[in-house]
């Protein structure tokens, strides 16, 4: 999928007179051209974009208690997965086309702080453990960029790729609570 966007560009013809007549150049549809100069075409390469989970960290909440317990967790490390891109177009560039044509919810950067609380599940039910696994939604693209040149045809494509974060999430599961035994130390 293309998206194709405008420049503002001023074209000042060098027309003569002739004959007391002001001679103006042809629209870009009359001479056959494909783009008006300052046009931008944006395309990815949808086979080479991927989605993928990059975990912060882990959070266990266990109980050993008589009775069922809520559950609070919260972050218990801070986070954030900025954009980032290689290639020869800025990401200033891209970012609108990607949130068009690939994920509206692509961002520069995603953030987790320092004690954001984790939202999960109802109470951990006595002898059991809740795991809640918290990171960034990631997606992977790579594609092309072109500007259209003064003589109406798009130039070369310059290829780009890149990486950029799409929220956050948070994986929690329950595991039979273990008590870990502590070994006494031998002087």
């Amino acid at each position: 999928m293309l998206s194709t966007s405008k420049r503002t560009a001023v074209l000042l013809s060098t027309a003569g007179l002739i004959a007391g007549s002001v001679a103006l150049a042809p629209s870009a549809a009359a001479a056959g051209t494909e783009c008006g100069p300052g046009d931008v075409k944006t395309g990815f390469d949808h086979h080479d974009v991927t989605t993928s989970k990059e975990a912060v960290s882990s959070v266990t909440l266990s109980n050993a208690s008589g009775f069922d317990v809520p559950v609070s967790l919260t972050a218990q490390t801070p986070a954030t997965a900025t954009a980032s891109v290689s290639g020869s177009v800025p990401l200033g560039q891209i970012l609108e086309p990607l949130q068009a044509q690939v994920n509206a919810d692509a961002s520069l950067s995603k953030s987790w702080s320092l004690q954001d609380p984790l939202q999960l599940s109802g109470p951990v039910t006595l002898g059991q453990s809740k795991i809640a696994t918290y990171g960034f939604d990631i997606v992977s693209f790579s594609g092309s960029q072109q500007i259209c040149q003064l003589d109406g045809q798009f130039g070369p494509p310059n290829r780009f790729s890149g990486t950029v974060p799409t929220g956050t999430y948070i994986e929690e599961y329950t595991v039979p609570y273990v008590p870990q035994t502590v070994q006494p130390t031998v002087p």
